[in-house]
């Protein structure tokens, strides 16, 4: 699996406008609430040691999930490294020149089958933690590109520092729905950014997803995409609302608006379906 030869690229125009907005309004929402919080230790004896109380046990618990969370990987997870799946090291390795970033510590973590990735961040060290079966992608014809593009993805969380500034805007989860609309904006800023750094993939690493590794290659990107309007109605639009993550039939259907191509092996692109198939409609929102 080689590294792509992307070159750096103006990063800033990707930046989901939704994203730049809720950040804005989550960052005058924490910046209220640690208002209140300091004004409150300063004028009252009676708040001041329940509120330095709880605010410790808060932090404590903390870092002791994000530590145990943390020790699980390191101690269970492979470490990528020049040696160990030294390709998958020069990809993340290369991505990060362009982002120019620090290349982020990488595990590759056994997960029953499930196809998932995260980054996360510890005491001021970055991770990035991918599923076995995501990198075992890179071993069908294509794959390379869509593990390129899901390693871009997480990256970007850090490019972003959508998680080093979680404690800014985490007052903002007193807000309904506002916490997890910030969310879905990150992961469409994203898909952007890893689309840049392995635009072959970006679209089968959505459908893998979707489909798992297995069958991704079998599901047409514009049907997929398209279903944001045939199975659209009132659960589907509920269960967006509370999710941190925006559909998938969104997701795919935002690059495929943005300009990036459908696979070669899909089944249409191929001449095998003759179906006509529509681009997907302007309901897909970022």
């Amino acid at each position: 699996m080689a590294p792509s030869p992307t070159p750096r690229a103006d990063l800033s125009s990707l930046v989901a406008s939704k994203e730049r907005f809720y950040f804005a309004l989550s960052v005058a929402v924490g910046i209220a609430v640690y208002a209140l919080v300091g004004w409150l230790l300063w004028n009252s004896a009676e708040a001041r040691p329940i509120i330095i109380m709880y605010g410790l046990l808060g932090i404590l618990a903390s870092l002791a999930m994000h530590g145990f969370l943390l020790g699980h990987i390191r101690g269970n997870g492979v470490r990528v490294s020049a040696r160990q799946f030294s390709n998958l090291n020069a990809v993340v390795a290369e991505h990060s020149r362009i982002f120019e970033m620090e290349p982020p510590d990488v595990f590759v973590l056994q997960s029953g089958g499930m196809l998932n990735a995260f980054a996360t961040r510890f005491l001021g060290r970055n991770f990035v933690v991918l599923y076995s079966d995501v990198l075992a992608m890179a071993e069908k014809t294509g794959g390379e590109a869509a593990v390129s593009f899901v390693v871009g993805h997480e990256l970007a969380h850090h490019k972003r520092g959508h998680l080093k500034w979680r404690w800014l805007v985490l007052p903002a989860r007193i807000v309904p729905f506002l916490g997890s609309a910030y969310s879905r904006a990150c992961e469409y800023t994203c898909d952007r950014f890893g689309a840049v750094l392995a635009q072959e993939g970006a679209v089968s690493g959505l459908l893998a997803l979707a489909a798992g590794r297995d069958l991704y290659q079998q599901v047409e990107p514009r049907l997929f995409a398209n279903q944001v309007e045939s199975e659209a109605g009132f659960w589907t639009t509920v269960s967006e609302i509370f999710a941190s993550h925006p559909h998938l039939t969104k997701r795919v259907g935002a690059l495929l608006q943005a300009g990036h191509a459908v696979p070669s092996y899909s089944p249409i692109a191929a001449g095998v379906m003759p179906t006509r198939v529509s681009t997907p409609s302007a309901r897909v929102r970022i």
